[in-house]
């Protein structure tokens, strides 16, 4: 037991059922010893009265009235699917090319549910999200920047809570209804070792052949490898998605091969196994389950990152295959397009990421040193568009917050998505009410 936390539900009678809440940190070996360089995302599992569906109440005290108002996210209905993918968070992205060949090749791999939540992006992403989403293939999640900004929170505003705590909310979130869960970043995908062994559905095959190989798995630890890759050349002044294909798929003629390091990890989920994972690692397993790490020869995830125009200790791949099938899904589905098809869309555009690409790159290179100047995560850096004629949207939210005992509550409300600030930002919530006379 962490932080005392207590629930709050109204029973039928309209006397409160009060419960003490199991609280864990998220990531108890990758932070515990670490907290100068990042808050920790924490989850609480508390018993509710059965017929709570709207609202509850949460407090650092036994007592109700010294707690806050909690509303509850809607219960979607949804079949069961066998693989859903859990996106990172999208934040100034306006790589709408990008984006269609991660929604494109999960969903000809065998994907059926691909969640994606949006802080800002541009408007012609947004659109296209919005066409996948009405034919049910994409699930669109709100996903506010915090109200609170300081120094105290090293890691900034964007990645911890993109990387940690939007995965595991995604990962309740999907629970119900899947039985594999993939965490990614859109241009991270799961492919046969050997490209040229895609086919439809292939991603299913290899994750259940590797959980039926490990029955102790509760979740898949896997490499991935840097892949050669480039976007098209945009000769039109005018682009939409009518004049698009994935022939540019076939300029990736290499990537990094399966050496001793280890790279970056990507996590699948048995979903009923876990209860805490973000996109490196996981967190909690049931009782009985384990991670299990898979050797890079194996399986390995395929990053197709816009800088990666050369890759090191190079291997030769042919993504033929995969970009014919590809082009085969995509010219049946532009067909279903039609308000879209035609619309001119913003350039594709990664140059946002430059600045970013090199801090990261600094960061990486202090790795080896002796001498550090800054916590070792990303979230110290920060990207920016160098263009202003792109339109973006961006999640906007207000917040409550509540003091209850000696420690406080933030809730959002109010959640929707509109226009973006300047450079394509997200807002910075404003806290609208409070039961004390400071906000924490």
């Amino acid at each position: 037991m962490e932080h005392p936390l207590y629930c709050f539900s109204k029973q039928s009678d309209g006397e409160y059922l009060v419960s003490h809440a199991i609280v864990q940190r998220i990531h108890r070996g990758k932070r515990a010893a670490t907290d100068i360089c990042s808050w920790s995302g924490h989850i609480a599992e508390c018993e509710l009265d059965e017929s709570t569906s709207r609202e509850f109440r949460i407090g650092t005290t036994p007592n109700a009235e010294d707690a806050m108002r909690i509303s509850m996210d809607p219960t979607i209905r949804e079949p069961r699917h066998d693989l859903v993918v859990c996106m990172a968070a999208m934040y100034i992205y306006t790589d709408w090319q990008t984006l269609l060949v991660g929604i494109e090749t999960w969903l000809a791999l065998g994907a059926t549910k691909i969640v994606v939540p949006v802080q800002s992006a541009s408007v012609s992403c947004h659109r296209i999200l919005k066409e996948y989403e009405r034919r049910g293939l994409v699930i669109i999640r709100t996903w506010p920047k915090w109200p609170i900004l300081s120094d105290s929170n090293p890691n900034g505003l964007v990645l911890s809570r993109g990387i940690e705590e939007s995965h595991v909310n995604c990962l309740f979130f999907a629970k119900p209804w899947a039985n594999m869960i993939a965490f990614s970043d859109i241009d991270d995908i799961l492919l046969p070792t050997d490209p040229m062994d895609v086919e439809a559905g292939i991603n299913i095959k290899i994750l259940k052949n590797l959980f039926a190989e490990h029955p102790q798995a509760g979740s898949l630890l896997f490499e991935h490898r840097d892949v050669q890759f480039q976007l098209p050349v945009q000769q039109e002044s005018i682009t939409t998605i009518s004049n698009f294909n994935f022939n540019f798929l076939m300029d990736s003629k290499y990537k990094m091969n399966c050496n001793v390091w280890r790279m970056k990890t990507r996590v699948v989920v048995n979903a009923s196994r876990v209860d805490s994972v973000n996109m490196h690692e996981t967190g909690i397993h049931r009782f009985g389950y384990v991670q299990t790490r898979v050797p890079c020869r194996q399986a390995h995830f395929y990053h197709l990152r816009h800088s990666h125009h050369s890759v090191s200790n190079a291997v030769k791949i042919d993504m033929s295959n995969l970009a014919t099938s590809l082009n085969r899904q995509w010219y049946k589905r532009l067909g279903t397009f039609t308000k879209l098809k035609d619309v001119p869309l913003n350039e594709s555009t990664t140059e946002s990421f430059e600045d970013f690409d090199r801090c990261m790159s600094a960061i990486n290179d202090e790795h080896w040193t002796l001498r550090v100047s800054r916590c070792l995560t990303p979230h110290v850096c920060f990207s920016r568009l160098k263009r202003y004629n792109v339109d973006c949207v961006a999640t906007r939210a207000e917040f409550d917050f509540f003091r209850s005992g000696v420690g406080y509550f933030l809730h959002s409300r109010n959640v929707f998505i509109g226009p973006s600030d300047p450079n394509c930002e997200a807002p910075v919530p404003p806290i609208v009410a409070g039961n004390h006379y400071f906000a924490p």
